[in-house]
């Protein structure tokens, strides 16, 4: 499928986009920059019509094409069908209490960054923080200091693309830390094939585990529920401060009470069923291309008062190189556990992974582009799948396509839709520090 796409604006039109960012970044004419639209996502637009046509941007897109990586012969060979190259799986937290409170399930990936800093690996770290002028949007930023480092825990349930901010590592001198959610990790890679002098900056990539990217709607629909205007946002927390975390909303006026909402009330009534288009054909949930992959434990009770603990799936060599280090030294509080923790806590990734060679056979029945997948074992995955779950996989995918008029391409919206939503629609500034809560 990929052939059939010349320019990424053809991508976005087609619903393939994940809104990693990664093609803006490898643009040689810098002709493209990212927008975020309300009901859709991050997208890149072209800058001008002056497009050079040399296709880097189609090459280096994940939403189009993915082939998982090569196994590592030391695998877990009862995990490789369902979640890819797993060597270790480990269960924790982060030693520095602050940083295990402030994340979102332990604060590990802070922790790794943590330690790259600190022990002299890396030069900084290149994650999602908050645009200080409007801090209901995400932009990328390269984080140097601890503080910074705790601006940016917790989830940033909203559109994000991480690899925008890739261009400002031509003035970094040393290598960075990359933490991104699976699809922005499967950019990275891809625009490593592009531009190599990135690879060899690219200390480690981690990846988070990723349900699906919310659009900035289901943020808005999170608010009203609240009874907050988007105006009135001073701060916004999705997830944090204790595990799984509550929302925290700071408004610009300190007496304005406003209830709060748990992590089952915002993600599962409102954040997820908002998500974008593309993520419901994603198949690489849990960071296959990364180095070192975190997510929830959910297969342990919540209990009143848990600062939180995080899965740590071991990827690769270098990641192991890693996460032994930071044990060592004291960054990571770190146990082996059962391969057998990871499909008990991701009933719901596994699921989607088991569906997906269904939606895909109906898209492909109907003529419409789709994503082209190699290695990731979907047909076995389906196999695995209740009757239920196959018949819901085809039928639903027909339902939409036939409901939501996926024979055509989209067409993005060329302003915003109303006042009320005046944070949204400005294009990132790559690479700024955020102003993260």
């Amino acid at each position: 499928m990929a052939g059939l796409f010349k320019r990424v604006d053809q991508v976005v039109q087609w619903r393939c986009c994940m809104g990693c960012g990664a093609c803006v970044s490898v643009c040689p004419d810098r002709n493209l920059k990212m927008v975020n639209f309300i009901d859709i996502g991050s997208r890149p637009v072209l800058v001008s019509n002056d497009c050079q046509h040399c296709g880097d941007c189609v090459r280096v897109c994940p939403g189009i094409e993915m082939t998982a990586p090569e196994a590592h012969p030391n695998h877990l060979p009862e995990l490789v069908c369902g979640w890819g190259q797993v060597l270790e799986v480990w269960e924790g937290y982060a030693a520095d209490p602050q940083i295990r409170y402030m994340g979102s399930s332990g604060g590990t990936v802070t922790a790794l960054g943590l330690y790259g800093l600190k022990e002299k690996q890396v030069q900084g770290v290149m994650q999602i923080g908050v645009s200080p002028e409007r801090p209901l949007e995400n932009i990328p930023v390269f984080s140097r200091t601890r503080e910074q480092l705790l601006r940016c825990t917790g989830s940033r349930y909203a559109p994000a693309s991480t690899c925008a901010g890739l261009l400002q590592l031509e003035q970094v001198d040393g290598q960075f830390l990359f933490v991104g959610k699976p699809c922005e990790v499967a950019g990275l890679r891809k625009a490593h094939l592009l531009r190599p002098e990135w690879e060899s900056k690219t200390a480690l990539a981690v990846s988070i585990f990723c349900a699906g990217t919310s659009t900035s709607r289901a943020t808005l629909e999170m608010l009203k529920a609240l009874q907050v205007n988007p105006d009135e946002v001073a701060a916004l927390r999705y997830r944090g401060c204790g595990w799984p975390g509550d929302v925290k909303v700071e408004t610009r006026y300190p007496n304005l009470q406003t209830d709060s909402l748990s992590y089952f009330q915002s993600w599962g009534d409102i954040l997820s069923k908002r998500g974008q288009l593309r993520c419901r054909f994603c198949v690489e949930s849990t960071g296959e291309f990364a180095d070192v992959s975190c997510g929830d434990p959910w297969y342990r009770p919540v209990e009143e008062g848990d600062s939180g603990r995080s899965l740590v799936l071991v990827r690769t060599e270098k990641g192991r190189q890693w996460v032994h280090q930071a044990i060592e030294k004291g960054y990571l509080e770190l146990q082996r556990v059962d391969p057998s923790c990871l499909p008990r806590s991701q009933t719901a990734l596994l699921q989607r992974r088991q569906e997906m060679f269904g939606r895909i056979l109906a898209v492909r029945i109907a003529k419409i582009p789709c994503p082209e997948f190699r290695g990731f074992h979907l047909f076995r995955n389906w196999l695995h799948a209740s009757l239920r779950v196959k018949i819901k996989s085809i039928a639903g995918t027909f339902k939409r396509i036939l409901f939501r008029d996926w024979r055509r391409p989209m067409l993005l919206p060329k302003q915003r839709e109303s006042k009320e939503i005046e944070w949204f629609g400005a294009e990132y500034p790559s690479g700024k520090e955020g102003n993260c809560t």
